[in-house]
């Protein structure tokens, strides 16, 4: 059998520290969420029933949501750090073994998007036999002691050589052992589980556990429950919900966090407005030259992206241009226009979702001779 509890542990040895530090720094970044194992190293020796204190460490860029514990592939405990959505985490747990063998320790660190790390691995050696149950015998009867005789001929003895009387022998006393004492089980949580690890905000779960052996208390979420038992909770933020099982013989510990996400907002489909032209509109006329268009910036719930111009010229030759801007102005330049001739122009606008808005009523402008 073996045992996982969680280990409140409140100093980090600042070596430590600085050994990682420095592993992170130099070594190449992975992607995802990592995990890894500070103590044991791998082929750690230990004795059957010593507690050994695993410390691990795991970092997600988008924050860790829980970190799962295995003994040789098998899971056992999941660990949530204690403020969800952290990057960088510490967990501790308290593991022993009550029978020789080799065991494979590993952690796999998860996002709160449900990514999961690679799993880090040590081995551990456990030599030695596991302690003994010692029962005392109950009381027993010891029958008295007898001495036994062997017969021999009667002989004739004279007076003064007749044996003396036999001498009375006081029993012997009767050995009382106590009666064994039974140990009471340890209280062992066999079934934590939600029905959904990730919700929406203003959507509920529902919790539900089953808890073995001899506890004297259970505890979800700080309240006194039973077992088995579910408990029904609407979380508004991403958070951890704990199962703790006490008895006079241990206790055992086991969390399970919720994420909690916002509702996606609703899209935008709907361009922004057309936009109002400032000048030149009204046919005005301008020195035949490069000439600044402009006009007021448009409106939208999105934001504004890009605007696009048009200018045609509507005497003489058709001619026409097209330019982009995220300015609500633009040059055309005089190499583009030509000296007595008229010109329209016209302006629209793509919001930051991509919808285009209609193009704006015409300007018109004409261009000196000279």
């Amino acid at each position: 059998m073996r045992r996982w509890q969680r280990s409140s542990m409140t100093i980090l040895p600042l070596v430590l520290l600085g050994v990682m530090a420095v592993a992170l720094s130099c070594a190449p970044m992975e992607a995802g969420p990592r995990a890894w194992i500070d103590w044991p190293s791998d082929g750690f020796e230990t004795d059957v029933g010593t507690t050994v204190t695993l410390i691990a460490h795991a970092y997600a860029e988008e924050g860790v949501a829980e970190v799962q514990l295995s003994v040789n592939r098998q899971p056992y405990r999941v660990v949530a750090p204690d403020q969800a959505g952290e990057q960088f985490v510490e967990v501790s747990a308290e593991w022993f073994a009550d029978e020789a063998g080799t065991y494979l320790l590993s952690v796999t660190a998860l996002d709160v998007n449900g990514l999961a790390s690679n799993p880090a691995s040590v081995t551990v050696s456990v030599t030695g036999e596991g302690p003994e149950l010692i029962v005392t015998p109950g009381p027993e009867e010891t029958p008295p002691l007898t001495t036994p005789t062997t017969e021999e001929p009667a002989a004739t003895l004279a007076p003064s050589e007749a044996p003396a009387p036999p001498t009375a022998t006081a029993p012997l006393p009767t050995a009382t052992r106590p009666a064994p004492t039974a140990t009471p089980l340890p209280p062992r949580i066999v079934s934590f589980e939600v029905d959904r690890s990730q919700i929406t905000a203003g959507e509920c779960v529902r919790f539900s556990w089953r808890v073995e052996g001899q506890p004297t208390a259970i505890y979800f979420d700080g309240d006194g429950v039973t077992s088995p038992d579910s408990s029904e909770q609407c979380p508004t933020a991403t958070r951890a919900f704990e199962l703790r099982a006490e008895g006079p013989s241990g206790v055992d510990v086991e969390s399970i966090t919720v994420v909690v996400v916002e509702p996606s907002p609703t899209p935008d489909t709907v361009g922004p407005a057309a936009p109002s032209l400032i000048s030149p509109v009204g046919d005005a006329e301008q020195d035949c030259g490069a000439v600044t268009l402009r006009w007021r910036r448009a409106n939208d719930p999105s934001g504004i992206a890009t605007y696009y111009v048009k200018v045609e010229k509507v005497t003489g030759t058709f001619k026409s241009g097209a330019w982009t801007t995220t300015e609500t102005e633009l040059i055309i330049p005089a190499a583009w226009l030509e000296c007595g001739q008229g010109y329209r122009w016209a302006v629209r606008a793509e919001d930051g979702a991509g919808n285009l808005g209609p193009w704006s009523d015409w300007g018109t402008f004409s261009m000196s001779l000279t």
